[in-house]
């Protein structure tokens, strides 16, 4: 559908009742997409759509990746197929886990393993090498660029931190427009039916609630984001309040933990706190190590919390002696 003059959100399906939206601008001088879902959806919805509206891949100018992530990232090769002569563009702190799958399995993936004893097992990671079929990127960007579409449109790419370094987001001053991607995940990530799905997978705490201060202080009439239904006027402030509250929600159920259960790893605070903060499917629990590792990781360098590790060597926290 066509959600403000020009800007395209296009749903594409994956995995088990998921869903993610991508974006398409399109200017009498350039158009850009925004994200490529997964490896299947460049040919299964995107090209399609652009053929309904008329959209040669060939006028296609940029593919902007918003973060890293299989499923904003993995049709990058099919669309580079598609459209060789548009730039492929993320931010600079993400382009070496979007150009490459191995190290996207590798540094966001695998991240919690050896410390925390949580993974995707070789299946999972079968899974995502099938899903994401990365592209040598032709731009990165820092956040700031303007991008002319049109004689009278142009459009800024702000730089939203949180989900991950380098997420980025796209404003259409014209129509106070932002194309939001994952830089507010609210309390909960949603399926096709608008269900929660799994838990919000914020990282980086500090920068992530930065982030949504920020956009709190913009004029947005229209928030798009990747997982969520289109937010209009009162509700833009509310889902970004919302994703705001819910981060402090977590880093305060996770101090409350420590009461509870002393030097607690990472497992036992998503198989506790999980189902107390959420009503996602159980299997889903395990993606609240983003989100949870990054509130622990706050509370432990505010002094809150104390790090250890327990005899199997995974780390744990406990309250300060």
């Amino acid at each position: 559908m066509e959600i403000a003059p020009g800007i395209h959100r296009i749903k594409c399906a994956f995995g088990n009742n998921r869903m993610v939206y991508v974006h398409l601008l399109v200017g009498q001088d350039a158009a850009m997409l925004v994200d490529t879902g997964c490896a299947h959806n460049p040919a299964q919805e995107i090209l399609p759509y652009l053929e309904t509206i008329g959209l040669s891949p060939e006028r296609l100018t940029y593919i902007l990746i918003s973060h890293s992530d299989l499923d904003h990232q993995g049709g990058d090769a099919p669309m580079k197929q598609a459209a060789p002569q548009a730039l492929l563009m993320c931010h600079t702190l993400d382009r070496p886990w979007v150009e490459d799958t191995e190290a996207l399995i590798r540094g966001r993936y695998s991240q919690f393993e050896r410390d925390h004893g949580i993974g995707y097992g070789e299946e999972g990671k079968a899974g995502i090498r099938q899903q994401c079929l990365s592209h040598p990127l032709d731009v990165t960007l820092e956040g700031g660029e303007t991008f002319r579409l049109g004689p009278d449109w142009a459009v800024e790419v702000i730089h939203t931190p949180g989900h991950t370094w380098g997420h980025l987001a796209v404003y259409d001053p014209r129509s106070k427009t932002l194309i939001a991607g994952e830089a507010g995940l609210w309390n909960a990530i949603l399926d096709q039916d608008w269900q929660p799905a799994m838990p919000p997978t914020y990282c980086y705490v500090d920068t992530y609630l930065a982030t949504l201060d920020r956009l709190m202080a913009m004029d947005i009439a229209t928030l798009s984001p990747a997982h969520w239904p289109v937010q209009t006027g009162p509700q833009v402030s509310e889902f970004l309040r919302e994703s705001r509250n819910y981060c402090l929600l977590v880093e305060r159920a996770l101090l409350d933990f420590a009461h509870e259960c002393p030097a607690y790893t990472l497992r036992q605070a998503i198989e506790t706190l999980g189902p107390r903060l959420g009503s996602w499917p159980a299997a889903a629990n395990q993606d609240f190590s983003y989100g949870m590792l990054g509130n622990l990781n706050r509370l432990t360098q505010r002094g809150l919390l104390v790090a250890g590790r327990n005899a199997e060597g995974l780390v744990t926290w406990s309250l300060p002696s």
